[in-house]
């Protein structure tokens, strides 16, 4: 984890959120995902690297993280995902077919909607059906 506990107790400590050996864990092992994961996965990676943190925990972690708008949650498969975003306002464009969640910079409201998830297809998953 060299150089994410800063980084993550400094986002932890910005929102107001006690920062904890544990929810540095859970942040770092949510940092290495690309696409959004379920809160078993991050648990099974931390287990598989020796760190004891139970399945609770991540699920507490990752929901108070949420809470605070720091990680935006998605249902894929009927099932809670998480993903670390960036802190400008964004909306989120995200594939049905592989799960790529890209976030696009709202520059402004259309007639005063403002649109939070927007699903369609990517350009790989396009160029393969």
């Amino acid at each position: 984890m060299t150089g994410a506990p800063t980084r993550w107790g400094r986002m932890l400590e910005e929102a107001g959120i006690r920062t904890t050996s544990q929810r540095l864990l859970v942040l770092d092992g949510l940092g290495r995902h690309r696409l959004p994961v379920s809160a078993q996965q991050i648990h099974a990676e931390l287990h598989e690297q020796g760190e004891r943190v139970g399945l609770t925990t991540v699920y507490r972690t990752l929901t108070s993280l949420a809470a605070a708008g720091l990680v935006h949650t998605f249902t894929q498969a009927g099932e809670i995902v998480y993903r670390l975003c960036g802190p400008a306002k964004h909306h989120h464009l995200i594939c049905r077919s592989c799960g790529l969640v890209i976030e696009r910079v709202e520059e402004e409201a259309m007639a005063g909607f403002r649109a939070e998830e927007v699903y369609g297809t990517c350009a790989t998953c396009a160029g393969t059906s």
